[in-house]
């Protein structure tokens, strides 16, 4: 039940939204489909994904031209806004195919409100709405969700496919609850949504540049409709087929530690920050990182997307529609990653940092130098399949529909360790004051295979599956009612299981074990070793340009012989039954809704309530023996929502939402299985380990927002929106120190981490937007957006020693943000050049070492340029780049002068192609 079909589906800003690349010629096609809409708006060619406005608001009055292009396409959005209910933004697609962007995901950074993380493998993944990243994504009204989890990575679509997606800020009672930020659709075409046959292709040829790699995007779309004696049908067909091959080069430093003027480790409280500048007797002497390396991430990922929808009209009233996609997901990969912990003898005296304590520079004589080969070979799949019928007489409106969605995935793992004993190794951990650490080997080539041992094998596999069954109906009648304009009322009943399946083998060389250290050498096994491409960090910062590392395929193929050199069988080890979990999660909702009027006020309020009942199955391990459990929970969430606008002129609205969302934990986090890791000698003095928790409790919001909106004509307005979110019960990770006294020669103390409801937070901000295009301006028009955002955590300190609640920041919450792009179209040419900043932010906490407890993230931003050019009204040349600035991204302990921790490069990737309608 996430609402009628008939809920502005292109709901839309035109403050966040710049869309390059799209054809004059296709701003006149007109949807079946948009009976009900504004006229204005389907003048301009925008559409609205295929449904009529709900709201019942006119247009703006304009005159009656035919605008194209980017415009037509902010146009749209910005009508869709205007009428909208709810405060939401969109990117609409005004024609197949014109989404600029590769994927959802930077699609929607130009989005107020909208934070992205890095464009780590060629692209952004994660979306944060306001700061929070807890978004349910639905695909056309539906869930959709990858396995275990409770949403599909919008990374997984491809724009291509897309024709719109909005981004709901504020709640109503007849969407589907979760995701205390807010709610994504993506919506994709129907063959009603055109006027007949459409063929359409886009074509593209990626050059990324630190691979040096050409990669095919590619996409089709054949729909049509036609009229028989039972009625109209309607088909349509797209696929899609997204390939990258990636490259990020990372440098980075560890945790600081304190150290003796001999280069032996000193004592320290973990967690405990000192001062560098301190002359406290019993700190340490000195503090420096314990490690140096870097990370050569490289690899192949590959998105087949197929979506197909059937229509059939009996009769005017009624409409039934079948719908089915698949998203598909293939990536392998290499993280080729080498170190070195400089802890040899030393060389030379230590140098240092002004007169602080922090070593500037290191030389040690027998220091570890490793390389792991961690090769990555993932596969998923999900798909959906749903009917629908929709039936409009006499004032009502019903819509009921079925579906199923089921989603399979299979991550598999390999990490293969090789080390050698370095002659000599400089260490320089702050090089020339740029942020970014290296270390060079005068004596030894890190690049020869052969100086390599053998020194230890991760092996891991997960299977997960998820599948859901829904089943929802919806009945609202639309004539006046006194004050009320609609009244409506709906039931959803959804079965979700999520299950998992996994083993984690890890073997190590040792003094006296199958594989003695500094024995075996990496090249007795065949075709194990290669070496990095070389050119690492070329022209940009000092470091090794290449080093020998296990190969991708080399270490997938030989996974059997090398578990025989570590003394154990070839074949991969059964699942380990404390690893897996199976949950039935069974909800139920209903909600009721009303939209009212009353002279230059309207709006809409409701209520949702929820039962949900959850059954966790999984296993624990107690003094050796394996037992399985059965954990039982259920609640019971009553959702208010409320939404109103005020017009103070025909083009000045006030809007003004309240409404609770709640976020339920991932089926992951709900496993109640304890997983742990044993002490290896020499490298981690103590155990590790996971586990769920099926006692977890939603996460809850309690929403708020002001907004005000001038609409100066029809393709420019100003808007900006006043928002606060109050959340409590954060799931948190809490480690906890657990006696272990059942694996013998293992036992001791374990630091355990599982999820915990704890503390709360609020986050205040304002957004607000600028679009602006003028006949004076002579084609030229600019859009930009900027967003503020504070807020504080009240959460369970994981301090050593000290208990209760501390305040610390949000993570992955940047305070300032901000896009600005200017747009110039004319005579069949369309242009955009875009850029997105987003400020530094707090990545999480360290507590182990000296240095600061916080993880801070440096600032971001991207520059990115999309051109097309029509060479008639069917035919689409076009040109776009990608992160043309190139500009490094760093990490620190909170102060990047004195505790810098890593700096990363993304590559520049640029495309041309065509696209073609028939």
């Amino acid at each position: 039940m996430a609402g009628f079909p008939y809920r502005p589906a292109g709901c839309a800003s035109a403050v966040g939204l710049v869309l390059a690349s799209l054809s004059p010629a296709a701003a006149q096609q007109a949807s079946d489909a948009t009976a009900g809409v504004p006229a204005t708006e389907i003048r301009q060619g925008g559409q609205t994904g295929g449904v009529p406005d709900p709201s019942g608001a006119s247009a703006v009055a304009q005159e009656d031209i035919v605008i194209t292009g980017v415009r037509a396409s902010l146009s749209s959005a910005q009508t869709i806004k205007r009428n909208a209910k709810q405060i939401v933004d969109s990117v609409v697609a005004e024609d197949i195919g014109k989404l600029p962007d590769n994927n959802v995901v930077e699609a929607l950074q130009r989005v107020p409100g909208v934070q992205v993380s890095p464009r780590a493998r060629g692209e952004s993944a994660t979306v944060l709405i306001r700061g929070l990243p807890d978004v349910v994504t639905v695909v056309n009204g539906r869930n959709i969700f990858s396995t275990t989890g409770r949403s599909l990575s919008l990374a997984d679509v491809p724009a291509d496919l897309v024709s719109g997606v909005d981004v709901y800020k504020s709640r109503a009672a007849d969407q589907i609850e979760g995701g205390i930020a807010g709610l994504i659709n993506v919506r994709t075409r129907r063959p009603f949504d055109f006027k007949g046959a459409q063929l359409a292709i886009a074509a593209r040829q990626v050059y990324s540049e630190q691979p040096d790699t050409i990669d095919p995007y590619a996409s089709l779309l054949l729909s049509d409709r036609w009229d028989t004696g039972i009625g109209e049908f309607g088909a349509l067909a797209s696929v899609s087929f997204h390939q990258t091959r990636y490259r990020d080069e990372t440098i980075y430093g560890g945790g600081f530690f304190g150290y003796n003027l001999d280069n032996s480790r000193a004592p320290y409280t973990p967690g405990v920050p000192l001062d560098p500048r301190g002359t406290n007797p019993a700190e340490p002497r000195v503090f420096r990182t314990d490690v140096i390396g870097a990370i050569d991430r490289i690899g192949t990922r590959q998105r087949p997307a197929v979506n197909a929808s059937l229509q059939w009209r009996p009769d005017p009233r009624l409409t039934i529609t079948a719908d089915g996609l698949f998203y598909g997901f293939r990536d392998r990969g290499n993280s080729n990653q080498n170190f070195t912990s400089l802890e040899g003898r030393l060389a030379a005296p230590l140098t240092f940092q002004g007169d602080t304590k922090l070593v500037d520079r290191v030389s040690t004589l027998g220091s570890r130098v490793a390389v792991f080969g961690a090769v990555n070979d993932n596969v998923a799949d999900r798909y959906q399949g749903a009917l629908s019928a929709e039936w409009l007489a006499d004032g009502w409106r019903v819509y009921t529909e079925g579906s199923y969605t089921r989603s399979v995935a299979t991550d598999r793992v390999a990490s293969v360790d090789v080390d050698f004993i370095a002659r000599q190794t400089n260490g320089f951990f702050n090089f020339e004051g740029s942020g970014t650490p290296r270390f060079e080997l005068p004596s030894d080539d890190i690049a020869d295979p052969s100086r390599y041992f053998l020194s230890r094998l991760n092996t891991q596999r997960t299977e997960g599956k998820g599948e859901e069954l829904t089943f929802r109906s919806d009945i609202a009648y639309t004539e006046p009612l006194g004050v009320f304009t609609e009244i409506a009322a709906g039931a959803r009943i959804n079965r979700r299981n999520a299950g998992s399946q996994a083993f984690n083998q890890i073997l190590n060389c040792s003094a006296t074990g199958a594989l003695r250290c500094y024995t075996a050498r990496a090249v007795d096994i065949p075709g194990l070793m290669t070496t990095t491409p070389g050119g690492f960090y070329e022209g940009v910062r000092p470091f090794v340009r290449q080093w020998a590392s296990p190969s991708t395929q080399g270490v997938l193929d030989n996974v059997g012989l090398l578990r025989q050199r570590f003394g154990v069988a070839a074949g991969d080890p059964g699942f380990q039954q404390t690893l897996g979990f199976d949950i039935v999660e069974k909800s139920y909702a209903g909600y009721v809704q009303a939209s009212f009027e009353l002279g230059r006020l309207d709006g809409q309020m409701g209520v949702r309530v929820v039962k949900n009942d959850i059954t966790s199955n999984a296993s624990r391990a107690l003094r050796g023996v394996v037992t399985p459990i059965t954990i039982s929970s259920d609640g019971v969430d009553v959702l208010p929502s409320i939404t109103a606008r005020y017009k103070l002129r025909d083009n000045v609205f006030l809007r003004a939402s309240a409404s609770s969302t709640i976020t339920r934990p991932s089926f992951a986090q709900l496993n109640p299985a304890l997983t742990l890791t044993p002490p290896v000698p020499g490298q981690q003095p103590f155990g590790r380990g996971t586990s769920g928790n099926a006692e977890l409790q939603p996460v809850r919001s309690t929403n708020f927002d002001v907004a005000a909106e001038w609409y100066i004509d029809r393709s420019s307005s100003i808007t900006a929106t006043l928002f606060r979110r109050s959340v409590t019960g954060f799931i948190q990770s809490v480690t906890s120190n657990v006696q272990i006294d059942y694996l013998g020669s293992d036992n001791g103390t374990y630091q355990v981490v599982s999820p915990q409801n704890s503390g709360s937070g609020k986050l205040t901000g304002v957004e607000g937007g600028f679009t602006y295009f003028a006949k004076f301006l002579d084609g030229f028009g600019i859009s930009a957006n900027g967003t503020y955002i504070d807020g504080v955590n009240r959460a369970f300190s994981p301090l050593p020693g000290r208990t209760g609640f501390i305040e610390i920041p949000f993570e992955n919450v940047s305070k300032f943000s901000a896009t600005a792009t200017l747009i110039y179209e004319k005579n069949g040419l369309s242009t955009r050049a875009s850029y997105v900043w987003r400020d530094s932010y707090n990545a999480g906490l360290h507590f182990t070492g000296v240095n600061p407890n916080g993880i801070t993230n440096g600032a971001i931003n991207n520059l990115d340029v999309s051109i097309a050019y029509d060479i008639n009204r069917n035919f689409t040349v076009v040109f776009d780049a990608n992160n043309i600035l190139r500009d490094l991204y760093q990490t620190s302990f909170t102060d990047p002068s004195l505790y810098p921790r890593d700096t990363v490069l993304y590559s520049r990737m640029f495309a041309v192609g065509i696209r073609a309608r028939l």
